[in-house]
């Protein structure tokens, strides 16, 4: 019955209105001492939706002692399941303490929606704002938001630290969910409730306005940044710390954090610091880790442009490509195969700006000279310099990620053809080898002539296409 009401108590404020506030507030703090830990665990999951459920009744009954209350009263219990006996219960408090960070930095954007309009002789229109409800609302909003610095972020870094690695991975988990952060959806029923009270309080609300709350409704997810760049500098020395970890696992779960923190920042200083966690798990001893890092790496370009940033390429060119000839020009073959699969994963997920892009990195060529090139073009050349490798793995995957990246429109006539000639010419000196030379290399090396050969053409039958249809309407 306990675990039952623990796991419901966020659905009996909302049935019992904001009269009950207080009672289940009580309630939850009983629970979250009970003395069987899956109470304690489910009571503790609960706690971020009741407190989403009082904010948002809050701001439908125009109280706002209950929301001044509900995190001054929960988080010192939360605080004190730190020494919980139970890793469940840890794991279920780094989870709550994640979803707790995305819902109180969304309380930013609730100030915003609820700010009076400006007045038309361009002042703020403040007139009876001093008492209102509103008011009042958004002053708790800032007074919740203190909780991030002062118990939340303090809060994870002591989870990050826990002996259990499946604490730590929960509080990496919900770090990396909290930088991910979508405040629209946590916002929505708070902005459809202040719709529903607005028509009933105003009898002159239009039809249309009603329906421009619900279509706010429906738009699709807007990435919001929910860590700031300071709580990410925070974060940072525990978060290299764990890259030493002696549990693989969580070496794995740590890297796997820099998308999502990248997405958060906007200093480049700060992104290279935050690339370095990468940088140095490439070196890891276990396959999965240096993978998950060098994909982490190179998929850190997408958490820019998911909040509208486009880098102009800084990231491909300052921090991936360097990385990607370092791997290239290593003495260990799974260094210069780990090179290989980065050109894969940047391509294949559109990591790198067009060749029309104004983006330019520099490379060097046989005789020593520099040049400014495009990254797609000094990614690619990176990748055929491996051609002639002494190992045979690490030949027949330059073929293998070629055929593999062909079909990408990124790639145009001039890569298509750059591509042809690296790889007819690796065919050419492997088969003047003896016996041949390799039959896999000689495989994926036909393979991939093949694959660009057939893209080709399809570009050329696309543009004759277009000149007739063009020659037609005219």
């Amino acid at each position: 019955v306990r675990l039952a009401v623990a796991a419901q108590c966020d659905r009996l404020c909302n049935a019992l209105g904001d009269h009950w506030f207080s009672v289940i507030i009580d309630l939850l703090q009983a629970l979250l001492g009970d003395t069987d830990e899956r109470v304690r665990g489910e009571a503790m999951l609960c706690m971020p939706r009741l407190v989403d459920s009082v904010l948002s009744g809050t701001l439908n009954s125009a109280t706002s002692s209950a929301a001044t209350n509900v995190l001054d009263s929960l988080l010192p219990l939360a605080m004190k399941l730190l020494k919980d006996p139970s890793a469940n219960v840890r794991v279920s408090l780094a989870t709550a303490c994640g979803e707790l960070l995305t819902l109180l930095v969304g309380l930013t954007s609730q100030e915003e929606i609820f700010q009076p309009p400006p007045s038309p002789t361009g002042g703020s229109n403040t007139t009876g704002m001093e008492s209102s409800p509103e008011s009042e609302f958004l002053a708790d909003l800032r007074q919740q938001k203190k909780h991030i610095d002062e118990t939340l972020i303090p809060l994870v870094q002591r989870l990050l630290h826990d002996t259990d690695p499946e604490v730590t991975s929960a509080a990496l988990r919900a770090v990396t969910n909290a930088s991910r952060g979508n405040v629209r959806e946590i916002s929505s029923k708070r902005i459809s409730g202040r719709a529903h009270s607005m028509s009933i309080d105003d009898d002159t609300m239009s039809i249309s306005s009603q329906f421009s709350y619900a279509s706010m409704e429906r738009k699709e997810p807007v990435f919001i940044p929910v860590l700031s760049e300071n709580q990410v500098l925070r974060l940072l020395p525990t978060l290299s710390d764990l890259s030493e970890n002696p549990q693989w696992r969580v070496r794995q779960s740590a890297v796997e954090i820099v998308p999502a923190l990248l997405g958060c920042t906007h200093k480049l200083e700060t992104r290279s610091e935050i690339a370095k966690l990468c940088i140095e798990l490439m070196d890891d001893e276990v396959d999965a880790v240096r993978r998950t890092a060098a994909e982490c790496l190179c998929l850190g370009g997408g958490s820019l442009a998911r909040h509208g940033e486009d880098d102009g390429g800084q990231w491909i060119s300052a921090i991936v490509i360097p990385q990607l000839r370092k791997c290239s020009e290593s003495q260990n073959c799974k260094q210069r195969m780990l090179g290989l699969k980065m050109v894969e994963v940047i391509l294949l997920n559109s990591m790198c700006p067009p060749t029309k892009s104004k983006a330019r990195t520099v490379i060097t060529d046989a005789g020593g000279k520099e040049a400014a090139v495009p990254p797609l073009r000094a990614i690619l050349d990176v990748a055929g310099s491996l051609s002639e490798d002494r190992v045979v793995n690490v030949r027949l995957n330059v073929g293998r990620v070629f055929a593999s990246i062909a079909h990408h429109p990124v790639l145009e006539d001039d890569e298509l053809n750059f591509i042809v000639d690296i790889v007819e010419n690796q065919l050419k000196i492997e088969e003047a080898k003896e016996k041949g030379g390799d039959r896999d290399v000689v495989y994926f090396a036909k393979q991939a002539i093949s694959v660009v050969k057939s893209r080709t053409e399809d570009l050329s039958l696309s543009q004759d296409d277009a000149s007739l249809s063009l020659a037609s309407t005219t």
